[in-house]
């Protein structure tokens, strides 16, 4: 089977979407198929313009000069190809595709709701909303799609202007690297790389800077928990440099020596970093999957999340839910109810603990890698094949 996957301008495929593009494209390769990777090369991007004005060229490189080179290049393939776009925010390129076997795969709609308007906490700009909409134009003239959350699919099919052909859910795939291992252990590899002694344990939180990961809200219940225990744990926060709204919380917080931030995890420290955590915390406002929940329970870890989906699709009985953080007046009393929960939660004994780590190392079984690569080839196959589902 011949596959082409369609990605995202190179100087903006973010972690986990480039993670998502090594799945498949090294999983198809495995299993024999012909794989190529299309995507908008660095033209006009390259050069050093202030951020404004560099977006502006990204767009060109993606949606301009792009399709001409795609027009070009496809002219010379057989007609028995398979185009896979990897994320539906690359739907603005549907015309290119439409006529063509097809399939889009969709991993969530935060920005179309923000620009809905239905995300309160996430306003978008006029320009932000127009970009939506061409999106949403293109999703709607697409067939075939694979979600990765019954969540996302379900945001899919209320969006959608038509019934498509074939709509599937298919979950992300869990990395084999995230596996239990040695407490103490991997609290001095994690201690090391802070110069920190983390014997006794530490809460950890593994995110970026966008606002439904919730950085803010993860400090503010961090403050109310400390204000009720006595037990003295640091935050450990995994991911991008803070924001500066991010980093005003931080300051202000009481406890703000207790808070690290790590900037600059591989997969081996942040694998670490969840094998010696006391309590994974995630209390995202919106997800499309929630990869930390899984890599965290695979990790021996329990987890504290948001009892919304996808979190509680993905965590099923095996987390341990807060109510979803709502918007920053009303944060504070928010923080001290689930304060509560992060209390309790490190207060289990060890056998209430062993059997909550064990619950989260069943539900990750059906995340394994075979299983839904052999999913996603079935899928690619009958599409190229015009079977319906």
């Amino acid at each position: 089977m011949k596959i082409i996957l369609l990605i995202h301008h190179e100087n903006t495929l973010g972690y986990s979407m480039k993670r998502y593009e090594n799945f498949i494209r090294e999983g198809m390769c495995k299993k024999g198929h012909n794989i190529e990777v299309w995507g908008p090369k660095l033209y006009l991007s390259k050069y050093k313009f202030p951020e404004g004005i560099n977006k502006w060229l990204r767009y060109i490189d993606q949606y301009i000069i792009f399709p001409i080179y795609f027009k070009k290049k496809s002219k010379v393939l057989d007609k028995n190809v398979l185009f896979v776009l990897i994320d539906q925010a690359l739907s603005i390129w549907m015309p290119l595709i439409r006529k063509k076997k097809h399939i889009v795969h969709c991993h969530d709609f935060i920005a179309l709701k923000s620009a809905l308007g239905t995300i309160k906490e996430n306003p978008t700009s006029t320009s932000g909303k127009i970009y939506q909409k061409l999106i949403l134009r293109g999703l709607s003239m697409a067939d075939n799609f694979v979600c990765i959350s019954n969540n996302t699919k379900k945001d899919l099919l209320f969006f959608l202007k038509k019934k498509p052909i074939r709509v599937e859910q298919v979950y992300n795939a869990l990395d084999s690297i995230f596996v239990p291992g040695n407490m103490e252990n991997a609290r001095v590899v994690v201690g090391k790389h802070l110069r920190l002694d983390l014997k006794h344990g530490y809460v950890l939180h593994v995110g970026g800077n966008t606002f439904y990961k919730n950085r803010i809200g993860v400090i503010t219940l961090y403050n109310a928990w400390r204000d009720i225990s006595e037990k003295v744990l640091p935050l450990i926060m995994i991911g991008y440099k803070p924001s500066t709204n991010i980093r005003t919380y931080y300051e202000r917080s009481p406890y703000k020596e207790d808070i690290y931030f790590i900037e600059d995890a591989n997969d081996n420290l942040l694998s670490y970093a969840y094998q010696g955590a006391s309590v994974f915390v995630f209390p995202s406002l919106e997800e499309g999957f929630g990869f930390p929940i899984i890599e965290a329970m695979a990790a021996g870890c329990p987890v504290i999340t948001t009892n919304k989906a996808p979190m509680n699709e993905v965590g099923g009985s095996a987390a341990i839910y807060l109510k979803r953080s709502p918007n920053h007046k009303k944060l504070l009393f928010w923080a001290l109810q689930s304060a509560k929960v992060l209390e309790d939660t490190l207060q289990l004994n060890d056998e209430e603990r062993s059997n909550l780590i064990h619950k989260g190392l069943d539900n990750i079984s059906k995340f394994d890698q075979s299983i839904i690569l052999n999913h996603l080839e079935e899928i690619y196959i009958d599409v190229l094949a015009n079977k319906v589902a």
